[in-house]
């Protein structure tokens, strides 16, 4: 909802926007226009002003123009009469023949506002008399406007109301428009954001983004296509390696019973026994890898259930190191256990985090063949709402650059270097079990200093 109010708002902004200018625009050209009009030559008024000026009368009587207003005259192809104050025409030029010599008063009101014989005549008032000029007819229009002082007083608010009016406007259709687009939008933004969330999406296919529309339904049934094809593939891929596993398992335990009888049977030579061992020790490295493929499997694919309960980290760590040490663990690896809180606790399932753990030490144990020292912590993370379980070595470490590589799974496309030591499955098993109880894994290594491995999890408040 937010991305459509957004486009509203920019739509109805940038409509306002273009509207303001435009108005601008049309002001500007039209004002220039008109002042490019008006100061385009002289004005009649500064004509009949000026020739005012340059008529002179001599000694004789008799009246002249000066140079000046001769060139006025031909420039414009005005004429020019000076009337007495009796209303006689006492000096003309190029007066036309249709011009009366003689006015009375009302005859010199009229024209003086207007036309005479449909010349568009200006005036100027002098000692001796009324000087006209005439311009050729159809030149000027002449147009008498009255208006009240009160009106000519408030026309800056009218002008500003009348703005206002237009911006409104402007706003109002804007909106209409707007609205009408976002109609046509609003089915799409919900359709994208459904395919972003993998949910199956159909648009109404009409109006200007019918084309769209159309595109965004197919892709919906593209990536349905393909996300029925993936979980088939992938639960295909689940229930072989869980056949497998279950297949496995029959003759694998029978090869370790047989295997175990002999090496216990005290008759047998020593070195018999002794191949009997290898063969039991292979076997149940072959189990516990199958057992693990398995898991893995299961944790990928999300399809691994959860047996979720209160645990104690600090009664999980203690179990882990007693297992260690009650199964015989090779004195070149002493293990400890610190606790800091004993109060903390985490909603899982038991036998997987116990696994996780289990995998951590004997990852350092694994890599570390001439020994190392292995040490257990629980304690609270920085943030309150995680706790962290540390299983920590001063082993040879591992690379930093190769710190995100070993927990991606063997033979993956995106891995840097194949697995050199075991099957691989160890720490990319810890790391599923860690997202499956919506933590995480951190490893953090000096390459000399030995590994760090945290299993950092939600805290459970009991």
């Amino acid at each position: 909802m937010d991305g459509v109010v957004r486009i509203l708002r920019r739509f109805v902004g940038s409509t306002i926007l273009v509207s303001v200018v435009l108005l601008l625009f049309n002001l500007i050209l039209l004002g220039s226009l008109i002042f490019k009009e008006i100061h385009e030559g002289l004005s009649p008024g500064a004509v009949v002003k000026q020739m005012a000026s340059g008529l002179s009368k001599g000694e004789q009587g008799d009246y002249a123009l000066n140079s000046d207003g001769m060139q006025l005259l031909d420039t414009y192809q005005a004429w020019a009469m000076l009337l007495d104050p009796q209303g006689k025409v006492q000096w003309s030029e190029r007066l036309p023949a249709e011009i009366p010599r003689s006015y009375n008063v009302t005859d010199v009101a009229k024209f003086s506002r207007y036309y005479l014989k449909e010349y568009p005549v200006y005036v100027w008032e002098r000692e001796d008399g009324l000087l006209v000029v005439g311009y050729p007819k159809n030149t000027y229009g002449k147009y008498q406007f009255d208006f009240l002082a009160e009106w000519l007083k408030s026309l800056p608010i009218r002008i500003i109301l009348l703005l206002v009016c237009n911006v409104a406007l402007a706003l109002l259709v804007s909106i209409l428009i707007g609205t009408r687009v976002i109609r046509s939008i609003r089915p799409l933004i919900h359709g994208i954001h459904a395919l972003a969330k993998e949910e199956p999406v159909h648009v109404e296919t009409k109006g200007i983004f019918n084309d769209l529309s159309q595109s965004i339904n197919s892709t919906s049934r593209m990536l349905q296509d393909k996300d029925d094809a993936l979980k088939a593939r992938d639960e295909a891929r689940s229930n072989w390696i869980a056949g497998i596993s279950h297949d496995i398992r029959t003759p694998l335990s029978m090869i370790l019973g047989y295997a175990s009888e002999l090496e216990e049977q005290s008759d047998l030579p020593a070195e018999q026994k002794q191949q009997a061992a290898i063969i039991r020790r292979q076997g149940e490295r072959l189990r516990s890898l199958v057992s693990d493929l398995n898991l893995v499997s299961m944790l990928e694919y999300e399809m691994q259930p959860l047996q979720l309960k209160s645990i104690r980290l600090s009664v999980l760590a203690r179990q882990v190191v007693s297992d260690f040490l009650n199964n015989g663990l090779d004195e070149r690896y002493p293990i400890s256990l610190h606790v800091q809180d004993e109060s903390l606790h985490v909603m899982g399932d038991e036998r997987l985090l116990y696994r996780a753990v289990t995998n951590l030490v004997q990852n350092s144990i694994r890599h570390n063949p001439d020994g190392c020292a292995i040490e257990l912590e629980t304690m609270r993370a920085a943030e309150d709402l995680f706790c962290e379980f540390v299983v920590s070595d001063d082993g040879k470490g591992i690379p930093r650059e190769y710190l995100d590589d070993v927990v991606v799974l063997p033979y993956t496309a995106g891995r840097i270097r194949p697995s050199h030591q075991g099957h691989g499955l160890g720490l990319p098993m810890v790391s599923r079990i860690a997202q499956a109880h919506q933590g995480k894994l951190i490893l953090e290594s000096e390459s000399v200093e030995g590994l760090r491995a945290v299993l950092k999890l939600p805290c459970w408040d009991t």
